[in-house]
């Protein structure tokens, strides 16, 4: 999987004595306790590369459901805590967002809320001579999970897809109202 890495400057003084590479996981370090603060967790990051500049965006979820104003105080802190934590060498805009109905699954673990759900899979090598899946997933372990298909079930590692995504229909939407996905 490719590595993201951002550049940021250190040095609580001399901020330009040395370069140390920011990756994700250094990210989620930063942001998961100012997520927490607020009640919320952290439901995953991604670091998107722009023309000009990346985005570092930040999904966040709550066991009561998050919403704009969490969204906007854990923003308004995480531009706070990354600016004293250390200023990134290249321009960048943050965004906090919800998942979604749509979610991103980010971790297997994820999955356990979802199970029976519809999910999009797109695998990272095509597998099979199948690239895209589309199924409802019933069961994982703790790094496969399984999704039925049309054209049969398929074991599936986690860690070979490029984007797992819930695809909820419109009906399921309507049925569950607020409470779908929780």
């Amino acid at each position: 999987s490719p590595r993201y890495h951002v550049i940021i400057f250190c040095g609580a003084y001399a901020p330009f004595l040395y370069i140390k590479e920011m990756n994700r996981e250094d990210i989620i370090e930063i942001v998961k306790p100012v997520i927490e603060d607020r009640n919320c967790f952290l439901w995953g990051v991604e670091i998107l590369r722009g023309k000009k500049r990346p985005t570092v965006r930040i999904y966040i979820e709550s066991d009561k459901g998050a919403n704009i104003d969490d969204c906007e105080n854990i923003s308004k802190d995480l531009n706070y805590e990354l600016a004293l934590e250390d200023s990134f060498v290249e321009d960048y805009v943050l965004e906090v967002s919800t998942p979604g109905v749509d979610r991103k699954i980010f971790y297997i673990e994820q999955l356990d809320e979802f199970l029976g759900e519809n999910f999009k899979v797109k695998l990272r090598q095509a597998q099979d001579n199948i690239k895209n899946l589309e199924g409802f997933i019933n069961d994982h372990g703790e790094d496969t999970f399984t999704i039925d298909c049309k054209n049969g079930s398929h074991i599936i590692k986690f860690s070979d897809t490029e984007l797992c995504r819930l695809n909820p229909s419109f009906e399921d939407i309507l049925r569950m109202g607020e409470n779908y996905g929780r």
